[in-house]
């Protein structure tokens, strides 16, 4: 009798969309679903051994981990991926390319030196360089904390007292802040990329009370089937500069209507893809990583 592959899925929440959806997914592709919440699992060396308890019990082989671990358990996340790439498993994404992409200046490195362009970015460390900062973006300019997602820890400064203000204490707070050129455009374009293919993308729209189009802070969404090659090789390029088999790729016009890479999200929500392009993307992306699994030479980084 052929084994049945066990899939983990790494998840503090089942009632998350996600997370349910990827379940269904994995038991309707003949495999068998692993949930693991991530702050449940005991990692242990010994000698030249590693273990993972899950519970107070030994953890069976898994022929495949689908990370979705959100930022305040990135680390952690990264652990356990280590862990079982390690153990020979097939990990969607590796926790460098995890680790990488949650930093969302060291991520913005990562693609400039790889040919993307990025929004005009300052990233520095004492009270005396803020002025450089704000004087060379200019105004309005965007705050954002060096990890977060969803549109969280993302601010609007509209002038440079208010600018001053708001650096000034992230800077007390964190001892260090990333600041941004605003792009005045309200709409801006995530793509899906898969094993180094766009599977999906979507037009991202901004409520009238917020200048974020992030569908968590009240943006609309559209389906966008005929997504310009420019911004699909823009996606492609993005994810494997970070390392990412699978990624939400956020890009958007500048003024002179060149395509800048805001972001790129390593674990990017399920839900607003789906519903707007009615694409199945929880299948395409288990049936993909099974595949890959079973390959005598995974294309997937330890």
């Amino acid at each position: 009798m052929v084994a049945v592959p066990r899939v983990a899925i790494l998840s503090r929440h089942v009632e998350l969309y996600s997370t349910r959806r990827l379940l269904d997914a994995v038991v309707a592709a003949g495999a068998d679903p692993v949930l693991l919440q991530p702050e449940q699992c005991l990692l242990m060396l010994h000698d030249t051994q590693a273990a993972l308890y899950y519970g107070s019990s030994p953890l069976a082989p898994c022929a495949a981990v689908i990370p979705r671990v959100g930022t305040p358990i990135t680390n952690l996340g990264a652990r356990l991926l280590r862990y079982f790439a390690g153990e020979g498993s097939c990990c969607l994404n590796s926790a460098g390319a995890l680790e990488l992409s949650r930093d969302k200046f060291a991520s913005l490195q990562a693609l400039v030196a790889a040919g993307v362009a990025v929004p005009q970015t300052a990233y520095f460390t004492q009270a005396g360089q803020r002025d450089l900062a704000v004087s060379s973006l200019g105004m309005p300019l965007v705050q954002k904390l060096l990890s977060g997602s969803q549109g969280v820890g993302v601010s609007l400064a509209d002038t440079p007292a208010a600018a001053r203000g708001m650096l000034d204490t992230v800077l007390h707070l964190q001892h260090e802040a990333m600041a941004q050129r605003f792009l005045s455009g309200r709409q801006d374009i995530r793509v899906i990329v898969l094993f180094g293919k766009v599977i999906a993308a979507m037009r991202r729209e901004a409520s009238a009370e917020d200048f974020r189009s992030n569908l968590h802070c009240g943006g609309r969404a559209s389906a966008l089937p005929d997504l310009p090659e420019d911004f699909a090789v823009i996606a492609r390029r993005s994810a494997a500069a970070l390392g990412l088999s699978f990624a939400g790729v956020d890009i958007m016009l500048a003024e002179d209507q060149r395509p800048l890479v805001l972001e790129v999200n390593p674990v990017p929500s399920l839900e607003g893809i789906e519903a707007v392009t009615g694409q199945d993307i929880a299948g395409t992306l288990v049936k993909a990583l099974l595949r890959q699994a079973s390959s005598p030479s995974p294309q997937l980084q330890p």
